[in-house]
C-alpha cells in the first residue's frame, strides 16, 4: 500500500496530468496568494488598522476659519454655550488703563527753594538799607546793586538783576514786602495745585486732562493740575491783577517766572497699583449663545474675538464628548463612512479589478502603502497641531498642506501598477477628508494630488523620477488649494504660503518614496522596472562571467531576449522583465559550460563518454544550480522563478530518445536464462528526462520558455526560410501545448498566436541570409596557400 501512494504520489509530481495540477493548486505559496481566507482576513485587518490609525483617540478638529481672513461658510451653534471672553476682557481691561488716571508725586521743594531767596532778598535789601542809609542815597543804590547782583549769582535766578533793583526802587519796603507775599501766595497756590511736563514723546504726560497726586496722606483726584506752559499763564495774568502797574506786574513776573518748574513727578508703580486696583473690580466678560445661534457669517472677516468664539465652541463640543476613544459618537460615525467606502472598495475590486482581485501579494502592497501613508499623516497632523496649539507659527488650516498623501499612490504605481494606485488615492483621500471633519475641499485637493502622482511614476525607470511624480503631485495640491483658497477670498499672502508648502512637501514625498522603495522591494520579494533596468548593466558579475567562461550561452541569452522582448511588447508584458531575465535564465550553465552544445569548441563533447541518463541529469542541474547563483548574486526572486520556469517539466527528447534506442538494441539480442526467448524490454523512466520545473506560472515566463526553445531549435535550420521558420515555432508550440506546459500559465490562445507571429517575425531578421559575393581569383602564393582576406561579416 505504501509503495502505491509512493508511486502515485511521484506520478502527480512527473507527469503533466490535470491531478498534478491540483497538486499545484495546494502549494502553501498559492494557497497565501490566492485563498479567499486570507483574503477576507487582509481585508478585515486593513480596515481596523485604517480605523484605529486614522481615528482612534481623535478629537473634533477645529474650524478651518483663518485670522483676518473672510469665512468660507456659515458655522452655527449646534449645542447653547457660554464662555468667558479673554479678548473681551482684554479690551476692557485696555479702555480702562486709558481711564484712570496717571498717579504722579508732588513736591514742594523748587517752591520752598524760591521762597527762600526771596526771603534772603528781602533780608539783604533791609540790612544794605541800614548799613549804608547814612552814607546817602547814591551810596545805598551802588551798595543794593551789589547785594542784589550777589544774590542773583549765588541763587543761580535766571533774571536780570537791574529789573530787581528797578522794583526796589519803586516801591517802598511795606509795598515791596506785600507784594512778594502776595505773589508767592499765588505762586502757592500753582504749586499747589501741580505743575507737570507735558512733552510730545512722553504718552504718559501728552494731552493729559486728570491725573491723580499722591500726598503723604492720601491720593486725590486734582483736576487743577497745570502743564508748565499753563502755570506761567495763570502767574502773568494773577500778578497783573496784583501789581499796582504795568511795569512793576512785568518786573515781577520776570523774577517769578524763574520759579515756576514741574513738582509733579509721574510714578510708574503707583500707576499701575492704580490700574491693577480698578482692573481687579472689573466681572469676567461672558458670552452665552442658544443652540442655532449664528457663530460666524459666511464672508465676514474673521477677527480675534470671532477666532476665540469658534475656539471655545470646539473646546466645548471635545468635553460634551465621551472620554472613550472607541465609544464615542465621533470614532463610531467615522468607523462606519470608513466600512461603507471599504465595502464599496472591496466590490470593485472583486468586479472591475479582477487581476489584482487574483493576487494577494498585490493587495498587500496596496494595503501595506495606504496603511504606512496614513500612518505618516497622522502623526504630521498630531505634531502640527500641538505646536499650533503651543505656538501658532502658522494657522491651521495650513497643517493639511504639511501631509504627504501623495506618497502611496506613487509608491504603490511603481510597485503594482496604475489601477490600484488610483485606488489608493481615493482611499487616502477619502480617509483623509473625513480627518478633516468631513471636508470636501481637502478630499479633491488630496484626491487629485495622488492621482497626479501616480500617473507620474507609473513605467518610471530611474529612482530620481520619483522625486519628479513628488514634485508634480505637491503642484497639483498646491494648484488646488490655491483655486480653492481664491473663491473663498483667502488673501495673497496665504495662497502663496500654501503654494510653497505643497510644493515643498511634493518634493520631500518623492524622496521618501525613493528611501521606502527598496525596502518594501525586499519585504514583499517584488522586482520594480527601476532595479530591473539596474540589472540591464553588462558589467554584472554573473554576466561577465558568462561573456569570459560561457560565450556561447551568453550570446544564446542575447538571442532570447531579443525574441521574448518583442513578443512581450506585441501582448502587453514586460518588455524589461523579459529581457532582463532572458540575461540571467542559463546562468546555471557556468558551473559545466562545456556539457552545452553552443559552449563546445573542437567538436569536443562530454557527452560522448556518458550514458544517457547522466547526461540528461547533468543538463536539468543547470536550473538548480542557477538558482543557487542567483541567490548568492541577490538577484530578484522574479529571476529566479524564470530560472526555475524556463524550461517547465518538459522532456529533454535527445537523450531521452537515445536511451529509448540504446534500450532496444540492448533487448534485440540477449536471450532469457533458459535460452528460448528474448528479454522483455525494459521501459525507460520518462521522469528521469524531464526537467524537475515548475511550469511557467506567468506570461513574462511563458514567453522565455518557447522563446528559449525556438532559439535553440533555430540553430538546427539547414535553410532559413519563412515556411521552415514557421513550421518549426509551430510545431514548438504544439508539442509543448500537447505536453501541458501551460497549464499553469494565464495566456490566452489569442496572445500565443501574437507571440507566434512576433517569433517568426524577429527570427527572420536576425537568421537573415546574406547574398553571395563574385570572388575574385585570389593571388596564391608559392606554397599555394590563399590570401584571399576572411570576409569580416559587415560587407
Amino acid at each position: 500500500m505504501a509503495a502505491f501512494f509512493k508511486k502515485t504520489f511521484k506520478q502527480l509530481i512527473t507527469s503533466p496530468t490535470k491531478s498534478s495540477l491540483r497538486d499545484d493548486k495546494t502549494n502553501p505559496t498559492d494557497f497565501f496568494k490566492k485563498s479567499r481566507i486570507v483574503e477576507g482576513g487582509l481585508f478585515f485587518i486593513f480596515s481596523a488598522l485604517v480605523v484605529i490609525i486614522s481615528f482612534f483617540g481623535q478629537k473634533p478638529k477645529e474650524s478651518q476659519i483663518l485670522l483676518n481672513q473672510p469665512a468660507p461658510t456659515r458655522l452655527t451653534a449646534e449645542f447653547p454655550f457660554v464662555f468667558e471672553s479673554k479678548i473681551l476682557l482684554e479690551k476692557k481691561i485696555e479702555t480702562l488703563k486709558n481711564q484712570v488716571p496717571p498717579v504722579f508725586e508732588r513736591t514742594f521743594e523748587p517752591y520752598e527753594e524760591f521762597r527762600q531767596v526771596i526771603s534772603e532778598l528781602e533780608n539783604r535789601i533791609t540790612r544794605t538799607q541800614i548799613d549804608f542809609e547814612k552814607s546817602g542815597n547814591d551810596t545805598v543804590q551802588i551798595e543794593l546793586e551789589k547785594t542784589i547782583t550777589s544774590l542773583v549769582e549765588e541763587s543761580s535766578l535766571e533774571v536780570d538783576p537791574a529789573t530787581i533793583i528797578t522794583l526796589t526802587n519803586d516801591l517802598s519796603t511795606k509795598e515791596r514786602s506785600q507784594l512778594f507775599n502776595d505773589s508767592l501766595k499765588i505762586l502757592w497756590e500753582i504749586y499747589n495745585d501741580g505743575i507737570y511736563a507735558a512733552r510730545k514723546n512722553d504718552s504718559k504726560m501728552h494731552q493729559i486732562s486728570v491725573i491723580q497726586i499722591l500726598n503723604d496722606e492720601e491720593s486725590n483726584n486734582l483736576p487743577e493740575a497745570r502743564s508748565l506752559k499753563k502755570a506761567t499763564v495763570f502767574l502773568r495774568r494773577h500778578l497783573d491783577a496784583l501789581a499796582l502797574d504795568d511795569d512793576h506786574a512785568r518786573s515781577l513776573f520776570e523774577i517769578l517766572q524763574t520759579s515756576l518748574k514741574p513738582n509733579l513727578v509721574y510714578s510708574e508703580s503707583e500707576t499701575r497699583q492704580a490700574i491693577n486696583l480698578e482692573v481687579s473690580k472689573i466681572e469676567p466678560q461672558i458670552e452665552n449663545y442658544e443652540k442655532g445661534d449664528t457663530l460666524v457669517e459666511p464672508g465676514i472677516i474673521v477677527t480675534e474675538l470671532i477666532f476665540e468664539r469658534m475656539n471655545a465652541y470646539n473646546t466645548i463640543e471635545i468635553s460634551n464628548g465621551t472620554d472613550s476613544d472607541f465609544f464615542n459618537l465621533l470614532f463610531i460615525k467615522r468607523t462606519i463612512l470608513t466600512a461603507l467606502l471599504l465595502i464599496a472598495v472591496y466590490a470593485y475590486i472583486t468586479q472591475g479589478l479582477r487581476d489584482v482581485y487574483k493576487h494577494n501579494q498585490t493587495l498587500a502592497i496596496t494595503a501595506v502603502s495606504i496603511l504606512l501613508n496614513l500612518l505618516i499623516i497622522r502623526l504630521i497632523m498630531e505634531i502640527g497641531e500641538i505646536v499650533t496649539t503651543a505656538y501658532r507659527p502658522l494657522p491651521n488650516i495650513m497643517l493639511p498642506f504639511i501631509a504627504p498623501y501623495a506618497l502611496a499612490p506613487i509608491i504603490v504605481a511603481v510597485l503594482v501598477g496604475q489601477s490600484p494606485a488610483v485606488l489608493s488615492a481615493l482611499i487616502v483621500s477619502v480617509i483623509f477628508g473625513i480627518m478633516q471633519n468631513n471636508s470636501v475641499e481637502f478630499m479633491l485637493i488630496t484626491f487629485l494630488s495622488g492621482v497626479i502622482g501616480s500617473l507620474t511614476a507609473s513605467y518610471i525607470r530611474k529612482r530620481s523620477m520619483l522625486v519628479r511624480a513628488g514634485f508634480f503631485a505637491g503642484g497639483t495640491a498646491a494648484l488646488a488649494g490655491s483655486c480653492i483658497s481664491f473663491l473663498n477670498n483667502f488673501s495673497a499672502v496665504l495662497i502663496g504660503q500654501q503654494i510653497i508648502i505643497a510644493l515643498l512637501i511634493g518634493i520631500l514625498t518623492g524622496i521618501v518614496a525613493v528611501g521606502l522603495l527598496p525596502v518594501l522591494e525586499y519585504v514583499f520579494k517584488i522586482t520594480t522596472e527601476i532595479t530591473l533596468l539596474e540589472l540591464t548593466d553588462f558589467n554584472h558579475p554573473l554576466l561577465r562571467r558568462m561573456q569570459m567562461e560561457a560565450p556561447g550561452t551568453y550570446n544564446h541569452s542575447l538571442m532570447v531576449a531579443n525574441l521574448s522582448e518583442n513578443a512581450a511588447d506585441a501582448i502587453g508584458a514586460s518588455p524589461l522583465l523579459c529581457r532582463v531575465c532572458c540575461f540571467f535564465h542559463d546562468v546555471g550553465k557556468l558551473v559545466k559550460p562545456e556539457y552545452f552544445a553552443e559552449n563546445q569548441q573542437d567538436r569536443i563533447n562530454p557527452h560522448n563518454e556518458k550514458n544517457p541518463s547522466m547526461s540528461a541529469l547533468v543538463l536539468k542541474a543547470h536550473v538548480k544550480e542557477g538558482v543557487e547563483l542567483a541567490r548568492k548574486n541577490k538577484l530578484p526572486r522574479v529571476i529566479t522563478d524564470v530560472i526555475q520556469q524556463h524550461h517547465g517539466t518538459s522532456l529533454i527528447n535527445y537523450f531521452y530518445y537515445q536511451a529509448q534506442q540504446h534500450q532496444k538494441n540492448r533487448t534485440k539480442t540477449p536471450l532469457s536464462e533458459k535460452g528460448d526467448k528474448p528479454l522483455e524490454p525494459v521501459k525507460v523512466d520518462e521522469s528521469t528526462y524531464r526537467y524537475d520545473g515548475p511550469k511557467p506560472a506567468f506570461k513574462e515566463s511563458a514567453i522565455i520558455f518557447f522563446a528559449d526553445g525556438v532559439e535553440a531549435a533555430s540553430r538546427s535550420l539547414k535553410k532559413v526560410t519563412q515556411p521552415a521558420v514557421e513550421e518549426l515555432i509551430d510545431n514548438i508550440f504544439k508539442d509543448r501545448i500537447e505536453d501541458r506546459q501551460l497549464d499553469d500559465c494565464p495566456l490566452t490562445f489569442q496572445e500565443l498566436y501574437q507571440i507566434r507571429k512576433s517569433f517568426i517575425y524577429t527570427l527572420l531578421n536576425m537568421l537573415h541570409s546574406r547574398i553571395q559575393y563574385p570572388k575574385e581569383e585570389a593571388d596564391t602564393n608559392k606554397d599555394g596557400v590563399n590570401n584571399e582576406p576572411y570576409p569580416t561579416g559587415n560587407q
